[in-house]
């Protein structure tokens, strides 16, 4: 049964801080397109998507509020794009010395710059649209708590459909990348509660240091795919093994770190997402 309880007036007024959030954002991204602004603007953007989500249909699919979530999650990806790049960018710093480094990294900084034009038009395009207005007095409570339980169950059997795979095969990025994405999404939605038990206090420490330690590993991935695409493998080949022996070392760590967390006890992390619905 689910013990969760959301109601209008208190998440307006989550859902509109959020709001203010990615509009200061916006313009710190365009006043200054650096690595923290554009974090900044990610996660921005990230907790206004889960926000849209929870909203019942008939204000979701409205004019304003669909085209200012359809333009911010395109200023999303671009950003995720750039923030990857600049992620693969560092990696590479510790084989500065080496003649290869040039090359990979003059050719890393012409695609951050083209995607970074492109993400700039993009911001402005958002910047100029209006903030939707969402009115709590427009939503009942029990269309929005059947919307957060929905949402809150398609996170949840996401990441326990996902979990499995990825703690037994280790080349399954794909679904890894997935479950940290629902880990991330799970968080924020739980985020936008107001009265927060012991128990969604603990779920979401605990989604919180699951999704860092998958984000750490790809990280590796996304550097492993790059490396992989160059054209001269064999001088970066030393560089790849490097990276792929981080990553099998991480992926070892998220492991033993299951092992840990994920006992058959009370506190399972998959019994605390389980109760949420």
């Amino acid at each position: 049964m689910n013990t969760l309880s959301i109601s209008p007036k208190p998440f307006v007024k989550t859902f509109q801080e959020n709001m203010q959030r990615v509009d200061k954002r916006v313009n710190d991204y365009l006043a200054n397109s650096n690595e923290d602004n554009i974090h900044d603007i990610r996660t921005a953007i990230r907790r206004i998507d889960v926000s849209f989500r929870t909203l019942p249909k008939n204000i979701r699919k409205k004019n304003r509020a669909h085209n200012y979530t359809t333009i911010s999650k395109q200023l999303f990806k671009i950003n995720s794009q750039i923030r990857d790049y600049d992620i693969i960018y560092g990696k590479l710093e510790k084989y500065s010395s080496e003649p290869v480094y040039t090359e990979l990294t003059e050719s890393l900084k012409k695609r951050r710059d083209a995607k970074l034009r492109s993400a700039r038009k993009i911001a402005l395009s958002l910047r100029k649209l209006p903030l939707p207005d969402i009115n709590d007095d427009d939503i009942s409570d029990k269309k929005l708590q059947q919307r957060f339980n929905k949402v809150a169950s398609k996170f949840s059997d996401r990441i326990e459909l996902n979990f499995p795979v990825v703690l037994t095969n280790v080349s399954k990025t794909e679904q890894l990348h997935e479950m940290r994405k629902d880990c991330k999404r799970l968080r924020y939605l739980l985020e936008l509660l107001t009265d927060q038990n012991k128990e969604t206090g603990r779920t979401i420490s605990e989604l919180e240091e699951m999704q860092d330690i998958l984000g750490s590993i790809h990280d590796d991935d996304i550097t492993i795919t790059y490396l992989k695409r160059v054209r001269r493998p064999k001088a970066v080949h030393h560089i790849l093994d490097d990276e792929m022996a981080e990553r099998n070392k991480k992926y070892e760590g998220f492991v033993q770190f299951c092992k840990r967390n994920l006992s058959n006890s009370k506190e399972n992390f998959f019994n605390q997402i389980r109760s949420l619905t």
